[in-house]
């Protein structure tokens, strides 16, 4: 998008492109002893596909990056009238109050020394930001520190 390169569209079905997301993070999912769950409703969008890739897989990696051990996370996709939602919900460590404003925000990192440990550049939500700017999505967040967050992306 930086580059102005050109974004082709697509009828896309979301549901199905997350669950190979999902499918796609299976290894760092069973490395981190996360399962992940992908549910809901089809949900049909003309969209960039590499664009939503960046998006949806941004954010299951970090639900799953961000989360314990023996931990969840569950993508839901919905339709609410004319407007697609998909939520990402996560068992993990949460966000901080004060930090949750600023996450979106390119490099910015709530625990740096952590996310030097886990690998972590501050990159993920700035994309995932961007890429539903671009698709004129809302994206929400809801966090509480040891209990998880759940990013919401509505369409």
């Amino acid at each position: 998008l930086d580059e102005g390169a050109p974004v082709i569209s697509e009828p896309l079905e979301l549901k199905s492109l997350i669950a190979e997301e999902s499918e796609a993070l299976a290894p760092l999912a069973q490395e981190k002893n996360v399962t992940t769950s992908v549910n809901g409703d089809q949900v049909f969008l003309v969209s960039s596909r590499e664009l939503l890739h960046e998006v949806f897989y941004n954010l299951i990696e970090n639900a799953i990056k961000y989360n314990v051990d023996g931990g969840s996370v569950t993508v839901t996709t919905k339709m609410e009238g004319d407007r697609a939602s998909i939520s990402v919900k996560d068992t993990g460590i949460g966000i901080p109050e004060e930090d949750q404003e600023r996450v979106f925000e390119r490099f910015y990192r709530v625990d740096k020394s952590r996310s030097k440990q886990i690998g972590g550049t501050g990159l993920g939500l700035s994309i995932v930001k961007h890429g539903a700017m671009f698709h004129h999505a809302r994206v929400s967040l809801e966090s509480e520190p040891n209990k998880g967050t759940t990013v919401r992306v509505t369409f």
